[in-house]
C-alpha cells in the first residue's frame, strides 16, 4: 500500500472523524465540524482510509493516545475509529500511543495481535507488549490499517 499524499490538506480535528479536506475546506464536508487543523502543524498522525475518504487522526506527544472504537456510554477515546471500516475487529481499547524522548511506541491493550509492516519485515506485537515505531510504519489493527507518519511538515 502506498502512502496517503497529504501535502496542504487540512483535517478534521474531531477525534471521530480526522477527515482530510482540502486546504480551502471551512467545514468538515464528512461530520459539518469546523475545527479545521493544518496537516503540517501536527507532532504525529496516524493516517488511514475511512471507506472513500482519507483520515488523520493526531498523535500527541506527553499524552496517552488511545486508540479503538467507541461504545454507548463507553467515554470518550483520543482516537476514534468507529466509522473506518472493519472497525468491528477493534476493540474498545486496542492500542495506546506515546512519545518519549523524540520515540514514538504502541501499546498493545487488546487480544489481537498488532503487526507492524516495514521495509524489512513485519513485527508482530502481542497482546500486554510496546514496540518502538518509525515514520512510515504501517500498523495491522484488527482490519484496520494505518500509517504512522511523524512530523507531517517534513513528510516521510
Amino acid at each position: 500500500m502506498q502512502p496517503l499524499a497529504i501535502g496542504t490538506r487540512l483535517r478534521c480535528v474531531d477525534r471521530r472523524c480526522g477527515t482530510l479536506l482540502s486546504a480551502d475546506a471551512e467545514l468538515c464536508d464528512e461530520c459539518g465540524g469546523s475545527a479545521l487543523a493544518p496537516i503540517a502543524d501536527a507532532q504525529a498522525l496516524l493516517l488511514g482510509d475511512a471507506g472513500d475518504r482519507p483520515v488523520a487522526f493526531e498523535l500527541r506527544a506527553g499524552l496517552p493516545n488511545v486508540l479503538g472504537r467507541s461504545s454507548p456510554g463507553g467515554g470518550a477515546l483520543e482516537i476514534d475509529v468507529a466509522r473506518m471500516r472493519g472497525s468491528e475487529s477493534v476493540h474498545r481499547r486496542h492500542a495506546q500511543f506515546d512519545e518519549r524522548q523524540g520515540q514514538w511506541s504502541v501499546t498493545h491493550l487488546g487480544r489481537n495481535p498488532i503487526v507492524l509492516a516495514r521495509p524489512e519485515g513485519t513485527v508482530v506485537v502481542q497482546p500486554g507488549s510496546s514496540a518502538a515505531l518509525r515514520s512510515g510504519d504501517w500498523l495491522q489493527i484488527g482490519r484496520i490499517r494505518l500509517q504512522l507518519i511523524v512530523d507531517p511538515a517534513r513528510g516521510i
